[in-house]
């Protein structure tokens, strides 16, 4: 039987619900205002054109100062839905008010959204500030839980007591690293494209974060000296990719905030971030010449 090909799923396009839900409510009442003063105008230089001008009381409006006011108060009354009926265009005018009509409904939508919605925007926001503060709190309690994992494990190190399958199986301690790293990036750094909602991470967390990032990285580093000490080979595909992709989750964070932070403390907390991932980049690649060299001599 022939294969079925499916259509790819598209995703439908908020463009014009996230421009409507960033303008004010005075931008859209200022824009309603402009609309009615210029088909106002236009009304009004329609009185030059023979039978394309309005028509007040069975008298066609002329291009003069009360025939200006009529056009503004026929554009008023059309821009709002009233259409009392006392105005009635002709020709050409016919058409424009028609499309003032619609555009003035949707013009008046909006506004009655805008208003609407605002007790809902607050509560929205409530909202979100209290699942970003369990987020806050979820990535530092996952950092938190690394460093006593690997505080166990050193521990057992300095006792003697650890054991081969422990060290092989490193890499597992360091997978719910990655995955808490790679979430604390996605809360500092904004993807490409900014989802619908979307709060800056401030200067007093984005400090607790990168403490708490610091504390992790020199728990790694004293994980592999110590382990180096005790002629420990830890070295393995897994864990070495863990340790990499860490590093390069942290290096990325430490470029997007040097760019954009300027706080002395920011600034001095990401140097010395930078310091110690350099110094467990040094420690992999020593651990892994020292895994070469003990290859040759088993060779020999």
């Amino acid at each position: 039987m022939p294969k079925v090909q499916r259509k790819p799923f598209k995703k439908p396009v908020y463009g014009m619900f996230r421009f409507i839900d960033k303008i004010s409510f005075a931008q859209v009442f200022t824009f309603w205002l402009v609309i009615i003063v210029f088909f106002g105008i236009v009304y009004f230089l329609l009185a030059f054109l023979p039978g394309n001008s309005l028509r007040y009381d069975d008298i066609v409006l002329r291009p003069d100062l009360s025939g200006f006011v009529n056009s503004l108060y026929f554009s008023f009354i059309t821009a709002t839905g009233l259409g009392y009926g006392d105005v009635a265009p002709l020709g050409l005018s016919k058409f424009l008010s028609g499309f003032e009509v619609i555009l003035g409904l949707i013009i008046y939508g909006v506004l009655i959204s805008k208003l609407v919605g605002v007790k809902q925007e607050v509560l929205l926001e409530e909202v979100y500030n209290i699942s970003y503060e369990e987020v806050i709190d979820r990535l530092r309690s996952g950092l938190y839980l690394f460093r006593s994992d690997i505080n166990r494990v050193l521990e057992k190190i300095e006792t003697g007591s650890v054991k081969h399958r422990e060290i092989k199986d490193l890499w597992i301690l360091f997978s719910s690293l990655d995955t808490t790293l790679t979430n604390i990036k996605k809360l500092i750094i904004p993807s490409k494209k900014e989802p619908y909602y979307y709060k800056r991470i401030d200067v007093f967390r984005l400090e607790l974060f990168l403490n708490s990032i610091q504390l992790s990285m020199n728990k790694i580093l004293e994980l592999m000296r110590t382990l180096k000490a005790h002629k420990l080979e830890w070295r393995n595909d897994l864990l070495v990719t863990s340790i990499e992709d860490d590093v390069g989750v942290v290096r990325e964070i430490i470029a997007y905030e040097s760019k954009r932070s300027h706080e002395k403390r920011v600034v001095d907390k990401l140097a010395e971030l930078s310091k110690t991932i350099n110094n467990i980049k040094k420690e992999v690649k020593s651990a892994g010449e020292g895994s070469e060299k003990s290859k040759k001599q088993v060779g020999r």
